[in-house]
């Protein structure tokens, strides 16, 4: 059946393969983007060197991204897109709702550490502090990553109120991210805190499977 499907003439029409290569082009660009977000920042951001790292020229990188800020803010969009991956990637191993979340958890404090990440949210918070746009799109990719930690919640635990799972995914979301100031890249880990990453993850999933008020 897939093979039918992909040796058919729908799928191989120039239009299809067109809007593969344009997609493809896309990802490139706002991947090369997130990098060099992460490790030079923001700053040394411009259209004319993402076109340079992606081997393009500049003219059809403005094809795809006619604007430093149209630019950034799909950027934005599409690292919160990995991160929804992520937990598709993670769901379809496992029908257990509680090992995703840990699995999803132990993501995302691995995640902190890495500088692709660590890199990119710190000139983010630093971008949103001083920029309206960037501090509203910002607004958005939490809200995306506290109502993909809802949902993760709520299949683990359907009886708990509207109102407590979004303040529990609220309070997961910045533990985990407020822990990058002391465990991310770059970071000197405290003394006395060899084994936090399982204490976080075990406390992420005590919030998320405790119906009781702290």
């Amino acid at each position: 059946m897939a093979k039918q499907q992909y040796d058919s003439s729908e799928n191989i029409s120039p239009r299809n393969l067109k809007r593969k290569s344009s997609l493809k082009r896309s990802l490139e660009i706002l991947e090369a983007t997130r990098l060099l977000l992460s490790e030079q920042g923001y700053d040394k951001l411009s259209l004319r060197k993402i076109a340079a790292i992606t081997g393009i020229h500049l003219k059809t990188l403005q094809h795809y991204f006619p604007t430093k800020e149209i630019l950034i803010k799909s950027t934005l969009e599409y690292v919160l897109s990995l991160y929804e991956k992520q937990i598709e990637e993670i769901s379809s191993h496992s029908t257990d709702p509680e090992k995703n979340f840990k699995n999803y958890m132990n993501y995302l404090v691995k995640d902190i550490k890495t500088i692709e990440t660590a890199g990119f949210f710190y000139q983010l918070w630093a971008m949103a502090h001083v920029d309206k746009n960037t501090n509203n799109i910002m607004e958005k990719i939490y809200q995306g990553h506290t109502d993909s930690i809802e949902n993760l919640i709520k299949a683990i635990n359907p009886d708990m109120g509207n109102h407590m799972r979004k303040q529990r995914a609220v309070m997961i979301a910045a533990l985990i991210e407020g822990m990058m100031l002391f465990l991310g890249y770059g970071k000197k880990r405290p003394k006395n805190t060899a084994h936090i990453e399982k204490e976080i993850v075990a406390l992420c999933t005590n919030l998320a499977v405790s119906n009781d008020s702290l």
